[in-house]
């Protein structure tokens, strides 16, 4: 990677040093229409053991796990991200499948789909928000 010389920055003394420009690195890998069917289905192969599996050897995947932590993260006012956080919300209800449905993670693993989404809408502030995620995804006709 070859640095450009941008600027050159002058000191109290008088000194200069030069303000470098690094070049962006390239993406490791090219767009998805480029790669070879090999590659295609070990892509895909990595993105359902993903969804489905465990980290700790438990019934319970990581995407699920995810979900769980932020809501809970939600709940105890943490920082999330918004947009993350809206898409959870709306994979949890159906709202849209993702590259893998919610009900198939949680029927693959032997998990009622219904418990977080009760917890959802159980709660106020899920509740509020899920509405909200609503609004955006679906309208209002007020």
């Amino acid at each position: 990677m070859k640095r450009e010389v941008a600027a050159w920055q002058l000191d109290i003394f008088g000194e200069a040093t030069p303000v470098l420009v690094v070049p962006p690195k390239p993406d490791p890998l090219p767009d998805p229409q480029h790669w070879s069917p090999t590659v295609r289905e070990a892509m895909v192969d990595a993105l359902i053991s993903l969804g489905r599996d465990s980290r700790r050897g438990d019934s319970m995947p990581e995407s699920l796990m995810d979900c769980a932590t932020m809501l809970s993260e939600r709940l105890r006012n943490v920082r999330v991200d918004v947009d993350d956080y809206r898409a959870t919300l709306g994979w949890i209800m159906g709202y849209w499948g993702g590259a893998l449905p919610y009900d198939h993670v949680c029927s693959v693993n032997g998990i009622d789909p219904d418990t977080l989404r009760q917890v959802i809408l159980d709660t106020p502030l899920l509740a509020r928000d899920l509405e909200e995620v609503r609004r955006i995804c679906f309208g209002s006709l007020l």
